[in-house]
């Protein structure tokens, strides 16, 4: 409870004597102060109640527009530390113009025991579910053994690459073949619209 009794004795504005009621909501102090009585206000618990209920939708509203902001990302794959994307695979001069050429990966990145490390497995390479896999246990490697099961059941599907292109072709200006996207997005005929759309 935020009520609080004052006799005299404390520091108050001008000696009060009474109660008072003081609650913080999105950094804002509330307070109210009420005369002496034989017992607490009922009025000062009401109001207590009331600005405690708010303080907690505050809190509850701020924790979820937290989870969903770490969640907005495009290449988040819903594993910590594990994320899917288009990573410059090479570049070369092609009639005197440098060319860059990427390759769709999870790349695994983090720190662990004060190092820091960055690890991509390529999905071209790999393919799709291997390089899940080998990402997952470099993961559990790095994390913990016990969480590998866990982190292979949450594996995203392909098509996320579709949003991924989208994102770094589009709004990153990054020239991706459409041949970089995955094999397997390939293979069921994935096509520009379906980038577009």
């Amino acid at each position: 409870m935020a009520i609080y009794h004052y006799d005299g004795t404390q520091k108050t504005p001008k000696n009060y004597v009474g109660y008072r009621v003081a609650v913080s909501v999105n950094g804002e102090l509330r307070q109210k102060w009420y005369k002496e009585t034989k017992e607490k206000p009922k009025e000062a618990e009401e109001l207590d109640r009331l600005w405690r209920f708010e303080q907690q939708l505050y809190k509850d509203s701020k924790n979820r527009e937290r989870k969903e902001r770490a969640n907005n990302s495009a290449y988040v794959t819903g594993i910590a530390g594990i994320k899917m994307k288009f990573i410059p695979n090479g570049r070369r001069v092609v009639k005197g113009e440098l060319k860059r050429y990427y390759t769709p990966a999870f790349v695994v990145s983090g720190s662990s025991n004060g190092k820091q490390f960055f690890r991509p497995f390529n999905i071209k390479t790999l393919g799709y579910d291997m390089a899940w896999f080998k990402a997952c246990r470099f993961a559990s490697e790095k994390y913990g053994e016990n969480l590998l099961d866990k982190m292979l059941k949450k594996k995203p599907p392909v098509e996320q690459f579709h949003i991924i292109y989208r994102w770094q072709a589009q709004q990153l200006g990054l020239n991706i073949p459409l041949s970089s996207l995955p094999d397997e997005l390939i293979e069921k005929g994935s096509t520009l619209e379906d980038l577009i759309n």
